[in-house]
């Protein structure tokens, strides 16, 4: 019998396959490898052993059907029952392999990193500037300015009716007047567009503290970055508060007939 094993190891010298290779492709354990070889089949399990030899015996073309009828004539034998059960040898998975980068891949990788890192860079920076640009673009001449000091003394708002968002409010005290005159005052910076008679007059800042006055014969309009941020007197009435929130009016549009406020 112990040259029906030695067979095995005969044929893969003759092969020219090493103990690592018949592992690949067999996946079997080195340990059973070279216990097949070396005739020891008592340190393999009982269990397995005959399909081993099978896998081995197919990989390396060898006729194993005498050798595999004396393992089943031992293992059906009292003496072969009296042996103890070991352990079936553990198959080792093998450990999957980490990727490695190459010095050049490395570098490739971190130039991407920085190329993206300054492109961000530099559109933040050219908006920043475009911004800056904008804010401080000179605004243009008012109608006619009111120095802070000459103000006069501010009334009481005059009552505005409740109203839903976008719905006109009428105002009684401009509707039968023919000349509109129209004062804003910035509680803080923010963006003012106005058009008196379909012509616009200013667009810009409007910086805290300043106070502008328009005249028109037929409509006055504003639109304000921040609502909250004006009070606005017509014909030398203060109105309610355009709202208590910092948002934008869309529209405040002043004639003879009265105010709308769009939101």
């Amino acid at each position: 019998m112990d040259n029906l094993y030695s067979k095995f190891k005969e044929r893969r010298l003759a092969l020219g396959f090493s103990v690592e290779t018949v592992v690949e492709k067999t996946k079997l354990h080195p340990s059973v490898i070279h216990d097949i070889e070396a005739g020891r089949i008592n340190k393999i399990n009982p269990i397995y052993i005959k399909g081993f030899i099978k896998i081995y015996a197919s990989f390396l073309g060898i006729n194993v059907n005498d050798l595999l009828a004396h393992i089943s004539a031992e293992q059906a034998s009292p003496s072969q029952k009296k042996i103890k059960k070991e352990k079936k040898p553990a198959i080792k998975p093998k450990k999957q392999s980490k990727i490695k980068l190459t010095p050049e891949q490395i570098r490739l990788i971190i130039s991407i990193a920085v190329g993206i890192v300054v492109i961000f860079l530099f559109v933040s920076a050219a908006k920043f500037i475009v911004t800056k640009i904008k804010n401080k673009k000179a605004p243009s001449v008012p109608a006619s300015v009111s120095e802070p000091d000459k103000l006069p003394e501010k009334k009481q708002p005059a009552p505005v009716k409740p109203r839903a968002e976008s719905v006109p409010v009428i105002q009684n005290t401009a509707s039968q007047k023919k000349e509109l005159t129209a004062s804003l005052t910035a509680d803080r910076d923010c963006f003012l567009r106005v058009k008196v008679d379909s012509k616009v007059l200013f667009e810009g800042v409007l910086r805290k503290g300043a106070v502008e006055t328009w005249t028109g014969n037929e409509m006055i309009e504003f639109k304000i970055s921040d609502g909250s941020a004006v009070q606005i007197e017509v014909n030398g009435e203060a109105i309610r508060p355009l709202t208590n929130m910092r948002k934008p009016i869309k529209n405040v549009k002043i004639t003879p007939s009265g105010i709308t406020v769009d939101k």
